[in-house]
């Protein structure tokens, strides 16, 4: 059994069995944007939009897993002020990655790509209904050690233009096309 099958027994939600969760796919080489083409500055706004169902909310806590309420309950999290379950602080990260599928910055996904860290900034919490769109433009890029670091910046907006979450999403990335190549071979190749 592959690893996307042991890791499709796991999808519950329709939008988790839309995802193509295999990364390691060779055909998907030519769409990724590479280290070395990606313009600092150029500003983009990703064409799909997420909606937002309770299922999606439910599903990413439990996955990380975490057990408050606020993210299961709606009583309790009316309870909190809230006028609807709030999705987990993480659930952007989902977020994106759904967005940011095949065609549509997949620098993301790319083979080999290791994550230093992440800094996002919430302006309001996403909620059931919501309806978000990812603003996203290439932030900052710099060799450090050899390797070669990315960072982009994404926002996320609801129906309204609302700005829910500003993500400063930062990738280790292999240089390009051919270092990507190497992984999926098998091969060493991101730089030491």
């Amino acid at each position: 059994m592959s690893y996307v099958d042991e890791i499709a027994k796991y999808f519950k939600t329709e939008k988790q069995k839309q995802f193509d969760a295999d990364f390691l796919r060779t055909d998907l080489v030519e769409e990724y944007e590479f280290w070395e083409n990606v313009e600092i500055g150029k500003e983009s706004e990703v064409p799909l939009k997420f909606e937002v169902k309770p299922e999606d909310m439910m599903a990413y806590a439990e996955g990380v897993p975490d057990d408050n309420p606020i993210f299961y309950d709606e009583e309790y999290a009316k309870k909190c002020g809230h006028d609807a379950l709030v999705a987990h602080p993480l659930f952007t990260t989902q977020v994106a990655f759904f967005l940011l599928r095949k065609g549509h910055g997949s620098w993301i996904r790319t083979p080999g790509a290791r994550n230093p860290g992440q800094l996002i900034e919430w302006y309001d919490p996403i909620r059931p209904g919501d309806i978000l769109t990812l603003k996203q433009r290439g932030y900052d890029k710099w060799i450090k050690r050899g390797k070669y670091y990315l960072r982009y910046l994404e926002e996320l907006y609801d129906q309204k233009g609302n700005l829910k979450a500003r993500m400063y999403a930062t990738l280790i990335l292999p240089k390009g096309r051919e270092e990507v190549l190497k992984f999926l071979k098998g091969e060493h190749a991101l730089e030491a």
